[in-house]
């Protein structure tokens, strides 16, 4: 008898009375064994208690007669098991005559034979010509693979299990074409963004308070329940069986309205019937650093670019500037002498410390921790799986530290009543928290200002010393606001509750089935900021006007609830041996309720007690509340019909209703056709069958509707604000007049054609993948292109007459092969395009190139076209011998040597922006295309003799990007500065430099051709080596599975983008990661 944790070797982590729990729980379902009351202990019964043991013994081959290696070779309904040696032999204990052993391998038709009173088998395996008859998941249902005729890609486990990510969006990146997945930052909580073929609509921003192009997300359902993509990367990644990807409108048309860009399936983990207990424990431990971070000037640096500009420039240096440059070079010689740090001028403090902020605030390695426990199996009648996860991940501040902590749990049962009733039950969890340090809003992106502002965030240190006039106090250093107090704390979580009822009415023809779930989520923030005063540049203490004059702090919460019922009669029969007919009907109903509330305490009376009344005065607290309710309901269906395995016909629709639109325009019909021909089923196609497995062609035409981001666009909304002006001694408050509606408001349209091929050759090794398709999206709702009067006193209402075409292609190819001494390999590619062109925009008929225009490509770049940078010789001489300094509409004073200068392309003589509309641009044109063309993946698996490995590269091949970061140009006030920006421009001893006079202050300079950059990258996004110890060694361990693994994630990329930025992320940001691993995984 082995107790727990000898076998698997590994303290759980703060999850110690989880465990414990779980393990109750298995005693209490019975399903493993005998565990022992009072102990942690597992008892698992030997084989031989009762019978007698009989060795049984054989060869694998192929069908040439090759031993193979590796076979898996099992008793049915038992955990005994062990694999082929390397002259393919095995040897296995029976303990009945009656036993089915099971020989499988990748590649090979799984054999199945009864062992009676043989002791020496052998057994030649063929080659697995039927992978076309691989089911996915598809609306309400699942389909062979060689039957779909919309575009559909799928993934299996593997994807997911185990890898150096910490959600399922990085576990997706580069591995289906054409499903974009965007991380915007390395924050811990940051959720990935899913989108499928591009960009998908217009839609207003009220941050940018313009109107912009937006990459809409799919439809995500994790086992038939919608979930957005924040409860979707609460999930743990290692719960998932199965992942497919629904891109065109015939596939999706099922799901209706809300699957108008896509569809994503996610199946989980389910147990097996006639599967005897199983435990599976996986630990894996990772270290994450910066991919990135910006490469900035020191103090010593940073004054002598001032000193060189001001000669430069003006012509002089003062004497001020020359005094803090020898007090600077004090410091830099010796930076322990606290008479080194600052000098006065009057009453002015001017530092002269230096410090690198990245470096103090980021930390070099960052730990995670990640276990996963489950215990699945089942008898004839039942089937069960029960998961719990749970991941502990510290960020990468070294000041303020933050830590993201996940728990997650997971249930499912399956049970056949009898033989015409069935259910299924299913129970999730999935919780987060996050602890960050919280800076003001008004203080700035911390990743953008540390560069800026040198005398503050370079030269002066986060605290005065003890023998300072004003001892041992903050300054207004930007990290000394992370390191006083002020934090933020949020919590999110979901619940899964679902059942699902079959009545099953004529075996193996027609089943009614209802998916009934209850899906509440929750979320709560608090933050607090202590009251605390601060140095600047005198001795004198100051506080801020908000943040810092008061302890202050802040409670939101939020819930919302998701009700959602499905019921459908699935029908499926073969007429005459060729006829097939399969046919869903169904009705859905669902109803989401949302409330949100939040207060803000002002002069808290300790930061530690966030109560609304423990406050000085508690008129001055702050609240807000909102809700709202939004129904939906539908009657959906599909017809499948195939003749003779060649010709496929399918039609799916929809006549959906949303409680976004007045009555008479509630509900809408969306229908979905599509067809297929099966070539290689043909007669005519006889002499191909050695080597041609499948032949397809394809072909689909649907149409969906997207309904409106606002939940009551048909109503008139009056907003409440505090007055500007005082009354009776306070500020009132107000209501603003009503919005303007549409009489027309409707829904938005998608209709989407696709045409796809599929092929299979040298008996399904090599598999072809290839879809082209338009997706014209109409009705989007823009602004009003009628001219309203000023007196209105409100904005026009917003009228659907925008109109976008999308179009693209994508492309998989696979290949997968067994050599004869065992070394099983892969490789998949995936390619991908899709560009989007503005095809109606009436509100903008002068074209003004601000806002949209008919004939747009999305992603479009003007800018000027760079003809050189200004040298000594090229600045005209005023009377007096002095230069004569040029203005120019792309500076904000005069040009210097070293200053851009662009090329009069209308040749007015003006370098402008003329009247900056298509027709009269001036002197811009379109230098470049920021869309992302070509994504690409590349995956490369290898196993050999219990080693396996895993590669994974994804890129993009082709985009241009004129980058604005200031970790690239600098920028900001106070002359701080980018380090690797200053090396590479205009000095007078480097007159042929690429870029030009390095202006700290100023930032990017205007779009221009000289500057732009090519943001195509190649990137080594995983990679996997593993080893699974011999079934011959574990088994003698009572182990059915030893796993170790070493992995990476964002290992290292090719690109022209400078190493301090990311590819995928050139704006300042919390940066991206590139993360090592260790794993174990054991199966007993």
């Amino acid at each position: 008898m082995k107790t727990l944790k000898n076998l698997i070797g590994i303290q759980i982590r703060k999850t110690n009375s989880i465990v414990i729990c779980f393990l109750c729980l298995l005693f209490f379902t019975g399903g493993i064994g005998n565990l022992q009351a009072g102990t942690d202990s597992l008892e698992k019964k030997e084989i031989g208690e009762a019978s007698q043991v009989t060795t049984v013994t054989g060869v694998v081959t192929d069908s040439n007669n090759e031993p193979l290696i590796g076979v898996s070779v099992a008793v049915k309904g038992t955990t005994t098991g062990t694999a082929t040696g390397l002259d393919g032999d095995y040897s296995i204990p029976v303990t009945d005559s009656k036993a089915v052993l099971v020989f499988s391998f990748l590649g090979y038709q799984k054999k199945e034979i009864t062992v009676g009173n043989q002791t020496t088998i052998n057994v030649t395996l063929n080659e697995d010509s039927e992978l076309l008859d691989e089911v996915v998941v598809v609306g309400f249902g699942t389909q062979k693979k060689a039957n779909l005729t919309g575009a559909v890609s799928a993934v299996g486990a593997d994807v997911f299990e185990n890898r150096p990510v910490s959600n399922i969006g990085q576990a997706l990146q580069g591995v289906v074409p054409n499903l974009n997945i965007s991380i915007s930052n390395g924050k811990p909580n940051t959720t990935p963004s899913f989108n499928i073929r591009g960009t998908s609509s217009i839609d207003y921003d009220a941050n940018e308070k313009k109107y912009v192009s937006v990459n809409k997300s799919p439809l995500i359902l994790v086992d038939g329940i919608e979930m957005g993509e924040s409860a979707l990367n609460q999930m743990n990644p290692n719960d998932i069986a199965s992942m497919s990807v629904i891109k065109d409108a015939s596939a999706a048309a099922i799901y209706g309205t809300k699957a108008t860009f896509g569809v994503v399936l996610i199946t989980t983990k389910t147990g097996s019937f006639n599967q005897k207990g199983r435990i599976s424990y996986s630990y894996d431990i990772s270290w994450d650093k910066p991919s990135a971070l910006p490469d900035i000037m020191n103090a010593y640096e940073i004054q002598r670019f001032v000193m060189q500009n001001a000669e430069w420039t003006l012509g002089t240096v003062s004497d001020l500037d020359r005094r803090k440059m020898e007090a600077i070079e004090k410091f830099m010689a010796d930076p322990t002498n606290p008479d080194n740090r600052y000098i006065m001028n009057g009453n002015t403090i001017i530092w002269t410390g230096n410090m690198n902020p990245y470096k103090e605030v980021v930390r070099d390695w960052t730990p995670t921790q990640k276990h996963n426990l489950n215990f699945s199996g089942g008898t004839d009648k039942m089937s069960y799986y029960f998961s719990l996860g749970y991941m502990n991940q510290e960020g990468m501040y070294k000041i303020g530290k933050d830590e993201f902590e996940r728990f997650n749990f997971s249930t499912r049962v399956n049970a056949k009543v009898n033989n015409w009733f069935n259910i299924e039950g299913k129970i999730n969890y999935n919780r987060n928290h996050y602890d960050e340090p919280y800076i003001p809003s008004y203080k700035g992106n911390i990743w953008s200002v540390l560069k800026q502002d040198a005398d503050k965030n370079i030269m002066m240190p986060i605290k005065s010393l003890a023998t300072d006039p004003a001892p041992s106090m903050w300054t207004d250093n930007y990290l000394a606001w992370l390191d006083y107090g002020n934090r933020a704390v949020s919590k999110n979580w979901t619940t899964v509750l679902a059942i699902s009822p079959e009545f099953i009415i004529m075996p193996n023809t027609l089943k009614v089935r209802a998916d009934i779930s209850f899906t509440p989520q929750g979320h709560n923030y608090r933050r607090v900021s202590p009251k605390h005063e601060y140095l600047t540049f005198t001795w004198s203490p100051v506080s801020e006007v908000d943040e810092s004059s008061k302890n202050t702090g802040v409670l939101r919460k939020s819930n919302t609830d998701n009700y959602q019922i499905n019921v459908y009669a699935d029908f499926n029969k073969t007429f005459k041996e060729k006829h097939a007919v399969a046919a869903v009907l169904g009705f859905n109903q669902e109803n989401t309720e949302y409330s949100y509330q939040e207060i803000t305490m002002n002069y808290l009376f300790s930061p530690n007690i966030l109560n609304p009344n423990a406050v000085e005065d508690a008129t001055l607290n702050t609240s807000s509340t909102s809700a709202y309710r939004r129904t939906g309901r539908a009657i959906f269906g599909r017809l499948n019909y195939i003749f003779d395995d060649k010709y496929l016909f399918e039609m799916n629709g929809r006549y959906d209703g949303s409680s976004r639109f007045t009555k008479d325009k509630r509900f809408f019909f969306f229908p979905s056709f599509s067809a297929g021909w099966r070539i290689s089923e043909e007669n005519f196609m006889d002499r191909t069958r050695e080597w041609l497995d499948n032949l397809k062609i394809r072909g689909s035409w649907g149409k969906l509707g997207s309904q409106p981001g606002s939940n009551y666009p048909y109503q008139a909304q009056m907003t409440s604000t505090k007055a500007y002006y005082l009354l009776d001694g306070s500020w009132p408050n107000t209501v603003n007049a009503p919005t303007l509606l549409s009489p027309s408001l409707t829904w938005e349209k998608a209709t989407t054609i696709n045409l796809g091929l599929d092929i299979n050759v040298l008996r399904n090794r090599l598999g072809l993948v290839f879809d082209v398709f338009q997706r014209t999206t109409s009705d989007i709702l823009i602004e009003s292109s009628v001219a309203y009067p000023n007196l209105l006193g409100a904005a026009p209402p917003r009228e659907n007459s925008g109109e976008m075409r999308t179009r693209g292609w994508e492309l998989t190819l696979t290949w997968n092969d067994r050599l004869s001494n065992g070394l099983s390999y892969s490789a998949d590619f995936v390619l991908s395009d899709a560009t989007s062109k503005v095809t109606k925009y009436p509100s903008n008929p002068t074209k003004a190139l601000s806002n949209f225009y008919e004939g747009q490509k999305i992603g479009e770049i003007w800018g000027y076209e760079t003809g050189g940078i200004l040298q000594e010789s090229d600045l005209e001489l005023n009377s007096d011998g002095t230069k004569y300094h040029f203005w120019g509409p792309y500076h904000t004073g005069d040009l210097y040597p070293g200053d851009p200068w662009y090329r009069d392309l209308n040749g007015d003589g003006l370098i402008s922006a003329g009247s900056s509309t298509v027709d009269d641009p001036g002197d811009r044109r379109i230098i470049g295309n920021n869309t992302p063309r070509f994504n690409f993946g590349l995956n490369l698996n290898a196993s050999w003799k219990g080693f396996d490995v895993s590669l994974l590269f994804q890129g993009v091949a082709k985009r241009d990007v004129y980058i604005t970061s200031t970790s690239y140009w600098g920028g900001g006030t106070n002359n701080a500065g980018s380090k690797w920006m200053y090396e590479r421009s205009w000095k007078p001893d480097q007159t042929d430099a690429k870029f030009p006079r390095y202006r700290s202050t100023a930032g990017a300079p205007a779009a221009q051709t000289g500057f732009l950059e090519s943001g195509a990258y190649l990137r080594m996004k995983q990679a996997l080596i593993g080893y699974t110890l011999p079934a011959q060694l574990t088994r003698k361990l009572s182990i059915d599975k030893l796993r170790f693994t070493l992995s990476g994630y964002n290992l290292f990329e090719i690109t022209r983008i400078p190493s301090i930025l990311d590819p995928d992320q050139l704006s300042d940001a919390y940066p991206q990661k590139r993360t090592i691993a260790l794993g174990a995984q054991i199966t007993f």
